[in-house]
């Protein structure tokens, strides 16, 4: 698995800087390949994390404004958009506050 990795970074390089297999295992050590492949996946769970997160928060985002302009019986206006947003504005502000509290005591 590993060796494929090589042969693509190889692949990479201009054909002056092209090395051996064996030359650039002089340079990069397996356990640095396997470290490099942990910390791919690693970002690319976080990617995919942050996509479901984004997903979530724009569901939320359509739960709130039809909540809100049941609560307000109100079409869609400048000012109701605005007042929605500082009401999502403070929620949110709010429950990160709220949050952040848990966490940092329950890493003390």
């Amino acid at each position: 698995m590993y060796k494929l990795f090589l042969g693509a970074i190889i692949d990479c390089m201009s054909i002056k800087e092209q090395f051996n297999i064996n030359q650039m295992e002089e340079f990069v050590t397996k356990e640095d390949l396997i470290k490099t492949k942990f910390e791919f996946i690693d970002r690319v769970i976080t990617i995919i994390i942050a996509g479901l997160g984004l997903i979530a928060a724009l569901a939320w985002d359509e739960a709130l404004k039809h909540l809100f302009k049941t609560l307000f019986k109100e079409e869609t206006s400048l000012w109701g958009d605005i007042g929605y947003a500082v009401v999502i504005t403070l929620l949110a502000a709010i429950v990160s506050i709220y949050l952040r509290k848990i966490f940092i005591k329950k890493h003390r």
